[in-house]
């Protein structure tokens, strides 16, 4: 993990959605340059005559107010309805997001994940589900929308990220009830660089990265988007208050999407 720079934020847990949209909007300059462009769509033959200089220009201005998309981001969360809550906040806020969990159907995953992997979508919201045995190449930015409880578990979702010596960032949002939990991460990652390296890369290397930096953000710019911010949360929260209303009082058919797999009640609330 030579190359992972781990950071954490310090964030009331309410109000962490305007903090992870700047995040993605402004990641850190380490990783901007791993911002990739969409695939272009096949041309259509009504528009062969655009010149070669036009789509040069639509390939690389983007439109006004247009949000600039995040370098290839993994965002970790603790449960199904996180996941797809975040999934609908970020795209009402204008970046391209898909989810990845256990209420899915396979063919669902197999989809988002293919998203990802082209470039289609930078954001992959995912509960641990995602946390082993992904290998995608180029994730430069994993975040911790939540703390893992296990420090092991923490150690797999930010190995999404800096491998094969490539560079990468890893940000945990710690809330008011993360404290126990970062220490116990901190304690992983002291024990690991301790039993992976020679001790005298320990003494020189090591031993200064075994606790997570604090990332301070601009707060003032953080709360310029704070009434988009809160505009998509409250969206966000009226399609998981339908979808639990059509899981408890209407029938579901094969016609119609059932939302349960993207908003599961809390007793089925795990991965």
């Amino acid at each position: 993990m030579s190359t992972l720079r781990q950071h954490y934020v310090l964030t009331p847990s309410h109000v962490r959605e305007p903090y992870l949209f700047y995040l993605l909007t402004h990641p850190p300059e380490s990783i901007v340059h791993l911002r990739r462009a969409p695939p272009e769509p096949a041309p259509k033959k009504s528009k062969k005559s655009a010149t070669k200089g036009d789509k040069k220009k639509t390939k690389s201005t983007p439109t006004e107010g247009e949000i600039v998309q995040p370098p290839p981001t993994i965002i970790f969360c603790a449960r199904p309805r996180s996941a797809a809550y975040l999934t609908y906040l970020l795209k009402s806020l204008g970046i391209r997001s898909t989810a990845l969990h256990s209420r899915l159907t396979q063919r669902e995953r197999l989809t988002s994940l293919s998203l990802f992997r082209s470039s289609v979508v930078p954001v992959l919201i995912s509960t641990d589900v995602g946390s082993r045995g992904l290998d995608i190449e180029g994730v430069a930015l994993v975040i911790n929308w939540d703390v893992p409880s296990e420090p092991e578990e923490y150690t797999h979702r930010v190995g999404r990220t800096a491998r094969k010596g490539r560079g990468g960032v890893a940000v945990s949002f710690v809330t008011e009830r993360d404290e126990e939990k970062v220490l116990k991460i901190e304690g992983r990652i002291s024990m690991l660089a301790e039993c992976s390296l020679p001790l005298d890369e320990i003494l020189t290397n090591v031993l200064a990265d075994t606790k997570l930096s604090e990332m301070v953000l601009p707060e003032e710019q953080v709360l310029e988007r704070l009434g988009a911010v809160s505009t998509a949360k409250r969206l966000a929260n009226m399609v998981r208050f339908v979808s639990i209303l059509r899981i408890n009082f209407l029938p579901t058919h094969k016609s119609t999407p059932h939302l349960s797999r993207s908003y599961p009640l809390p007793h089925s609330d795990r991965y």
